[in-house]
């Protein structure tokens, strides 16, 4: 699935058809700059792919200092949020920002480089995709257990338990994909591909093992859990319904009210990878019968440029999915609001206490150095004058 080996990376694979000797021979590049999917799917790839990637940092960087704060830190999601945070800005520069560089160096890839560089990079590449994406698919069934089985959830949906599902995942996504170490290699033609005795289990096995891994398993698993917790959800808004109309206790209708925004933040997380994954997804599955690089005996060059258009834009889907978790967090979880505001005001208010130490200090020095003189202050004569040194003063520095 994302083994791109045969692709855009061996450009230079694709010949022409012979041309009389009096005329110029085009270039491969001039024969694509011919069809306009070619050109948008580079423009696109230019200047849209560093937009996501640019959100996509600022985003992952704050979702994770506002879910490490102590208030945050008291349930089981937002140490899964935690994880998926890191994991998604993990995405974003393995994958998303190792493709817009190849796009800029026309064609050419880090994975290239060096046979380290192609089995590492590939090893992080599925890595990153299939850890982030079963991530989210433990916090949703967690979800639904802490709404299906409320009086287990007390035990079960503990943080000190996320953590070891989050450890468990790492243990097996690291194991699934490490046999990147031996499979892949570097051709005499600087190209990363499979070795040669696993050929076919990268051509016929892998994209298979892959796109479940990813995508079919967790769609349809995120999909029937959602459903499931969507009607759990609702039976509990008719149970609190006649809770309040028997006077309970607000304490208990509060904590009620939490978890509906927990599991609202929660669906919308579920629902984006859902939608966001589908373009890939559905290009996965035709990609096969809708794209043909050869047609009667000769190149297709328009078949390949609308390959890499449809590509480019599945792969922006893609992306963006690791890219708005802290909107996503913003829109619906009111104490992800609260502790970021808080944070930018314990910064802005540590910033301001600060400069009010330094125009202290600064004012506390000139003070003193105008009166050293009568304060027995030492005395250094040098070339440039006299320089009064205030051992009170220099020892508070020291301190401060």
């Amino acid at each position: 699935m994302r083994f791109d080996n045969t692709s855009a990376n061996n450009d230079s694979e694709i010949t022409t058809t012979s041309t009389p000797m009096y005329q110029p021979r085009p270039s491969l590049q001039d024969i694509f700059n011919e069809y306009w999917e070619y050109r948008f799917a580079q423009a696109f790839g230019i200047y849209v792919f560093p937009i996501v990637i640019l959100l996509g940092t600022l985003g992952n960087i704050l979702s994770f200092l506002v879910l490490c704060r102590l208030a945050m830190r008291t349930t089981s999601t937002c140490i899964y949020m935690q994880a998926i945070a890191v994991m998604d800005l993990a995405v974003l520069y393995v994958n998303a920002f190792r493709k817009w560089l190849t796009i800029l160096n026309d064609g050419t890839d880090i994975t290239t480089t060096s046979k380290a560089a192609c089995i590492v990079i590939h090893f992080l590449s599925y890595f990153t995709y299939d850890f982030s994406v079963w991530l989210v698919v433990a916090m949703t069934v967690e979800r639904f257990i802490a709404i299906h089985f409320p009086l287990k959830a007390a035990q079960m949906a503990t943080p000190s338990r996320a953590r070891k599902v989050t450890l468990l995942l790492l243990v097996v996504f690291v194991a699934i994909n490490s046999h990147m170490f031996w499979t892949v290699t570097i051709d005499d033609r600087e190209y990363c591909i499979p070795e040669e005795n696993y050929e076919e289990f990268h051509d016929k096995v892998m994209p298979w093992l892959d796109a479940a891994i990813y995508s079919f398993v967790p769609f349809v698993v995120l999909l029937t859990f959602n459903i499931l917790i969507i009607y759990d959800n609702r039976k509990a808004t008719l149970r609190r319904r006649s809770m309040r109309s028997q006077n309970r206790s607000n304490r208990t209708d509060s904590r009620q009210q939490f978890h509906q925004r927990l599991t609202a933040m929660l669906l919308s997380v579920s629902f984006s990878f859902l939608v966001c994954t589908s373009p890939k997804v559905i290009f996965m599955s035709i990609r096969e019968s809708a794209f043909q690089f050869i047609v009667d005996g000769k190149v297709n060059y328009q078949g390949y440029a609308s390959y890499l258009m449809a590509s480019r834009i599945s792969d922006f889907f893609l992306y963006l999915n690791h890219s708005i978790n802290f909107f996503l967090y913003s829109i619906h979880g009111q104490r992800f609001r609260r502790e970021l505001k808080k944070m930018f005001c314990c910064a802005r208010d540590g910033l301001r206490r600060l400069s009010t130490i330094s125009q202290s200090l600064d004012g506390t020095a000139n003070s003193r150095v105008t009166s050293d003189t009568s304060l027995g202050s030492y005395q250094i004569r040098n070339s440039n004058g006299v320089v009064n040194l205030n051992p009170a003063f220099n020892s508070t520095e020291n301190h401060i």
